[in-house]
């Protein structure tokens, strides 16, 4: 009998310090949370190197991912300038990726020369937090030039040629931004309810 009260005893006395021990990760998890809830949310970024930029025009998707935070409806946007042109794009809700990080991703035309940018995060507290910026720059700009010696007997005709030639190539380039201008409508056509 003593025997059967004494491991009810130690039964009693490990379940309590289970609970306990229970109780102190719970708390400790709980203050962990409370930190993180209150840590301005950082972004992660990997930017495109030059040789990685595809013609002008194509589209190029950019990504950001958050280290420290799990809401996929953070209000980030992406502020900057491309080819001279002043751009404030917001991203779409993000998803989780592989690794249940928040990924938000965009998708831009590539730069003719550069471009320059960087992220908008709306924290939680209201503030907005920016930062650092990422610059791409193309090593060399086609510019279709073409010259043509004045001493060749058909020096009028070349040049006029040339300038053909340069339009041409120039119309090639403006048709395919259009193409992506018109792909990015189309998506966002979708996306609009009727």
């Amino acid at each position: 009998m003593a025997a059967r009260q004494q491991r009810i005893r130690n039964t009693r006395a490990t379940a309590l310090r289970v609970v306990a021990l229970f109780l102190a990760i719970v708390v400790s998890a709980s203050s962990v949370a409370a930190e993180d809830s209150t840590a301005p949310v950082q972004v992660r970024h990997q930017p495109l190197e030059t040789h990685q930029l595809p013609q002008a025009g194509t589209l190029i998707p950019l990504s950001v991912s958050l280290a420290n935070s799990s809401d996929v409806d953070i209000k980030i946007r992406l502020v900057g300038s491309r080819d001279g042109r002043f751009m404030d794009i917001a991203f779409p809700m993000g998803v989780l990726n592989e690794t249940d990080r928040p990924t938000y991703t965009v998708n831009i035309p590539a730069p003719v020369a550069a471009m320059s940018y960087q992220f908008v995060v709306h924290q939680k507290s209201g503030d907005l937090t920016l930062t650092d910026k990422f610059i791409i720059k193309r090593n060399c700009v086609q510019t279709f030039k073409v010259d043509v010696p004045d001493n060749i007997p058909s020096a009028e005709h070349r040049k006029e040629a040339a300038i053909l030639v340069a339009k041409a190539r120039s119309l090639e380039r403006d048709t395919r931004n259009l193409e992506t201008a018109i792909k990015l409508l189309e998506t966002l056509k979708k996306d609009i309810p009727e």
